[in-house]
Formats: structure tokens, C-alpha cells, sequence
């Protein structure tokens, strides 16, 4: 969906198709919880996924992160590669993109840990 830019130029937002999200970003999410989630999302700028970062926090910082195996939206090689390449302590699960929604207790557990390390 196109968009207006703060310097007149045209955007696009990005946004998952309501029949395709649950099987695309919540397959471990329960179906109505799913639905709703579908219906409440909030569109991504094209541009987000194409920008170049000019600057990475885990240069200099430590770092943690959730691996979904099940993530249909960033495959598991790519979130691998991400995260042994920022040197992050690293957990697997076995989820969705929705991770924070399926295993909440889990999400819960890095932050923990990554606030007790600091």
C-alpha cells in the first residue's frame, strides 16, 4: 500500500495477507488469537527491510537472541548466521515469528537472563 513520505516522496507499507498470517507468522499461536492478531497488525515500510544499518549495538554490547526454527518470515540459517556473527547467547525454540506470543515464558527467560548479566 502506498504511503506519503515526510519528503514528498511515495513509500510502501507491507503487510500480511489476513487468510495467510496465521500459517505465515503464528502457526503455533491458537487460531483465534491468530485471527485476531491478523486483523490488529500493524503494516511495515518496505524501506525497514531495505535499509542498510549504519551502526550495530552488539559491536560493543552483549547481545541475546531467540532463534524460531519454525519462523516462516526469517529462515533459521539466516537467524543463525545473525546471531553467532554477533556473538549473542543464543536459545532455539521451536516456533513461530510469534515467539513472544507462543512462548512467552521463554521470551521472558532471556530478558531475564540478558537483565541479570548486565
Amino acid at each position: 500500500m502506498p504511503f506519503g513520505t515526510i519528503d514528498g516522496g511515495t513509500g510502501t507499507d507491507l503487510y500480511i495477507q489476513p487468510d495467510k498470517f496465521r500459517a505465515q507468522f503464528a502457526a503455533d499461536v491458537p487460531e483465534g488469537r491468530a485471527a485476531l492478531m491478523a486483523a490488529t497488525q500493524r503494516s511495515i515500510a518496505q524501506a525497514a527491510l531495505e535499509e542498510k544499518a549504519t551502526a550495530a549495538a552488539w559491536n560493543e554490547k552483549p547481545s541475546w537472541d531467540i532463534v524460531t526454527t519454525k519462523d516462516l518470515n526469517i529462515p533459521v540459517e539466516a537467524q543463525r548466521f545473525m546471531a553467532e556473527r554477533a556473538r549473542t547467547h543464543i536459545t532455539e525454540v521451536y516456533a513461530s515469528h510469534s515467539v513472544a506470543v507462543s512462548h512467552p515464558d521463554v521470551v521472558a527467560d532471556v530478558i531475564k537472563q540478558a537483565a541479570a548479566d548486565n
